[in-house]
């Protein structure tokens, strides 16, 4: 072979060899690839090209910055779209319809920027459920989402409602589901990256009462959670974010001047309950008034109790948003320092790009509404704009709701011709997928031909307090404008007795809650006069007054390092145990008995062997526990006494005899019913005490408006 024969045989196994090399080092690089190895990228020395990736790094800082949605502008790939061999994993048109989807599943987080030697940003971001995993283009500007992708708020936190903050709950149904009303979560379901649970089972929480720090709405589904904390900070553990739907309240003592109203479903399960208070209001006090065989309830009384429960049923799926006449009567009869119970049904869902309108009236109550929707509208978003805390809405929008306003409105006997601007505020800052209350005006002032106008007045200052127009609605014969009410026989003006029972009825109602009545709660003979004279089509004035307290003593107690400010009003109770039970779970066993629910008196009813059985299972309580239970036996019986007849000489003592008895009397020393302190040794042995609360009378004073006489007594805090 010649000698030029050898030199390019030799060439060509060289260039074989080089080859071969770069194959190698091709393959190492994409196995390293698909392992997940992180490599710094090393350019050759003659590359030009304007597209290559220089730098690729992870992103940090907080994960709640980094959610993003799709502009539609640019489709999601397996790599950088500059980058040899990237293929598309979803289309523009695919990500323009995660980009409106209504579940928080589909939010994005980019967690890695690329960046080509120009300036060009690329994003890998992957879908929260993990379904989608890809790289973005992002404009010309590292640091920033632009280009196929824009920040996104995937949840709106604002302030606790006071309807919420006011109150503590329970989880309604403890276990281990990940369905966001069961157990706990970092942050709310799908709405930061990497967060996940706080806790993984919360039944060990079962009786663990939480109150809410934290309230907000998730962007896409407007669904309502709350931020929760335990009041024991042992249970801290599973503080964390939860559905609001997913709680309870729970159960705490009523007040003396409170109703407790129970909410509940078609099944009689609990989902919310008030404590509708009034100030004046006495233990076993109706709320209403009673009205010939029935009961009415007070206007104010209707109106507050219809916000109270639209407040307490916001975000729970469920709604009430007008009392029937039969619940308005139901609630009348109930008594003040006990319970009633109110049945809702599920709320008709909101579309996404829907405002619903509720117009209410006087008594708060919905007499319609308007669903206004906008097609291009996303769930979460305002209907007006908000700048420097100022809402506004555009004028096309306004004329719109006010058109549609009035089309509801029409023939319905209610008006809003003119929205306020506090009004238009409230629909500006009003989100889609959400509903806003409008109150609308009666759509006349003038009195019918049919009607007299009874206004009811305080006589020292002439104010009109409230007003009726008590209406003939006697089909057969009307009354006609001009003629009285009443008849005049032998010079006496005089009225029907079912007028005048009827009129009682609506002055006790409309002037409910308002600290005015009719002397004695019925018309006087002048008043009947008056009112007999009086012509249908015109008005005419009652005069009212403040009541008198029905009571000529009342009770009040304050712990001994407590304001005296803070007393609250005793009640009497014919009971020697405090009635009050606890859930005791995991009592008892095997052969021996298994307790449940025990009240006080059901503890202290056991028999020697069931007691000696109930004090070894409660040795598996921790003391934490125990002190929970001896808690809550106590607090139910703070403000109770018991009542054997020696307050009796109060009905009829004048305040000198009071205070001289403050020391030796047999109601200057009170004993509440007995509760039972359960306390366990460093043995694990449990011993029940029963204790009482004695209360000492310190100080008395009299009422200046009714003449009742009030008795201050402390009791020491344990």
């Amino acid at each position: 072979m010649s000698l030029q024969g050898n030199i390019s045989k030799e060439f060509m196994e060289m260039k074989l060899m080089i080859v071969k090399l770069k194959s190698s080092i091709f393959i190492s690089a994409v196995a390293l690839g698909m392992l997940g190895v992180s490599c710094v990228s090393v350019q050759p020395a003659h590359a030009s090209s304007t597209g290559t990736i220089v730098s690729n790094r992870k992103l940090t800082g907080n994960p709640s910055n980094r959610s993003v949605t799709f502009t539609g502008s640019s489709a999601l790939y397996s790599k950088p779209q500059i980058s040899k061999g990237a293929r598309i994993i979803a289309t523009k048109a695919a990500l323009t319809d995660l980009a409106a989807s209504k579940s928080s599943s589909d939010n994005f987080a980019a967690y890695r920027q690329a960046t080509t030697k120009k300036g060009s940003t690329y994003y890998k971001v992957t879908s929260l459920d993990g379904k989608y995993r890809g790289w973005i283009y992002g404009g010309k500007k590292a640091g920033q989402f632009n280009g196929g992708l824009e920040q996104f708020t995937t949840f709106d936190e604002s302030s606790v409602p006071s309807s919420l903050s006011n109150y503590t709950f329970k989880i309604a149904a403890p276990g281990f589901q990940n369905d966001g009303k069961t157990v706990t979560y970092k942050d709310p379901l799908n709405t930061v990256y990497e967060s996940g649970k706080q806790i993984g089972d919360s039944v060990r929480y079962a009786d663990t009462t939480f109150k809410i720090d934290g309230f907000g709405t998730r962007t896409r589904e407007g669904d309502t959670w709350v931020h929760i904390s335990a009041i024991n900070s042992a249970d801290s553990a599973a503080n964390g974010w939860i559905l609001y739907k997913g709680l309870r309240q729970a159960e705490s003592p009523i007040p003396n001047n409170a109703l407790r109203i129970d909410l509940v479903d078609s099944k009689g399960n609990l989902i919310r309950y008030i404590n509708y208070t009034d100030a004046n209001a006495k233990y076993n006090q109706p709320l209403g008034v009673p009205y010939g065989t029935s009961w009415t309830l007070g206007n104010d009384d209707q109106a507050n109790i219809q916000v109270a429960v639209r407040q307490a049923l916001q975000g729970t799926g469920y709604a009430l948003d007008t009392l029937s006449g039969n619940q308005a009567g139901f609630l009348a009869q109930a008594k003040f320092g006990h319970k009633a119970s109110l049945t809702v049904k599920a709320a008709d869902p909101i579309p996404g790009n829907t405002v619903r309108i509720n117009i209410v009236n006087d008594e708060n109550a919905v007499v319609d509404t308007v669903d206004y929707t906008n097609q291009s509208a996303q769930v979460g978003q305002t209907l007006g704009s908000v700048s420097s805390g100022t809402a506004s809405l555009s004028a096309a929008d306004q004329k719109a709701i006010q058109s549609d306003i009035s089309t509801a409105l029409n023939k319905s006997g209610y008006k809003l011709d003119d929205l306020s601007a506090e009004q238009l505020a409230d629909l500006a800052k009003t989100k889609f997928g959400g509903s806003v209350y409008l109150k609308a005006d009666n759509a006349t002032t003038t009195i019918a031909d049919n009607a007299v106008r009874i206004n009811f007045t305080d006589p020292a200052t002439g104010k009109i307090i409230k007003s009726i127009d008590y209406v003939n609605t006697d089909a057969d014969d009307p009354a006609k404008k001009g003629t009285t009410l009443g008849t005049q026989k032998s010079g006496k003006w005089t009225m029907d007795d079912n007028d005048v029972v009827e009129i009682d009825a609506l002055a006790a109602s409309s002037l409910s809650g308002t600290g005015y009545i009719l002397n004695n709660e019925h018309l006087s003979d002048d008043q009947e006069t008056t009112l007999a004279q009086t012509k249908f089509g015109s008005s005419v004035s009652i005069n009212v007054g403040k009541p008198a307290n029905s009571s000529n003593f009342a009770l009040y107690a304050a712990s001994s390092a407590s304001n005296s400010a803070n007393a609250q009003e005793l009640v009497p109770t014919s009971l020697p145990y405090v009635d009050n039970s606890w859930e005791f779970p995991d009592v008892g066993g095997g052969n021996t008995p298994t307790y449940s629910k025990l009240s006080a008196a059901d503890i202290a009813g056991l028999s020697a062997t069931n007691l000696a059985n109930f004090k070894q299972a409660l040795g598996k309580y921790s003391s934490d526990a125990l002190s929970k239970i001896n808690n809550d036996f106590k607090s139910a019986a703070e403000m109770q006494y018991v009542d054997s007849g020696q307050t009796d000489a109060l009905k009829s003592a004048d305040l000198n005899s009071v205070k001289s008895g403050l020391q030796n009397a047999g109601w200057a020393t009170l004993q509440s019913p007995k509760y039972p302190v359960f306390t366990k040794d460093g043995n694990g042995s449990v011993s029940i005490n029963w204790q009482t609360i004695s209360y000492h009378a310190k100080s008395a004073n009299q009422d200046s408006n009714d003449g009742s006489i009030n008795v201050y007594y402390t009791f020491d805090a344990q």
